[in-house]
């Protein structure tokens, strides 16, 4: 308790202002966001290592479709089209790791 007062107590006057109260909460906040950004990415960066199967930094088509056969899941090449046409903002074939995390934020957001 005590080493929590210190922290919030900046200017050491033994005193908690209600700006250095603001300040301590705002301190907190923005850890909390890069600490969830952090987990984010690590989670971002598991999937897409899971489906970037020959490690070049992209996701094919031949990948999507290898990486659900191999979780259980048949997927329709049709469906693997309308991925690509969503996810593959510069149509160049493959879906890049900014490409795919764009995607994701997407898809969270509509939850």
């Amino acid at each position: 308790m005590l080493r929590i007062f210190k922290e919030l107590d900046i200017n050491d006057d033994k005193r908690i202002s209600k700006q250095e109260f603001k300040l301590y909460k705002n301190i907190l906040l923005e850890r909390e966001k890069r600490f969830n950004r952090a987990s984010f990415e690590e989670k971002l960066s598991s999937i897409f290592a899971l489906f970037d199967r020959n490690q070049d930094n992209y996701i094919s088509p031949h990948e999507i479709r290898e990486t659900m056969h191999n979780l259980g899941e048949n997927i329709d090449d049709n469906l693997i089209e309308e991925m690509m046409q969503t996810a593959d903002i510069d149509h160049d074939g493959r879906i890049s790791r900014d490409e795919f995390e764009k995607l994701l934020i997407q898809l969270l957001s509509k939850k």
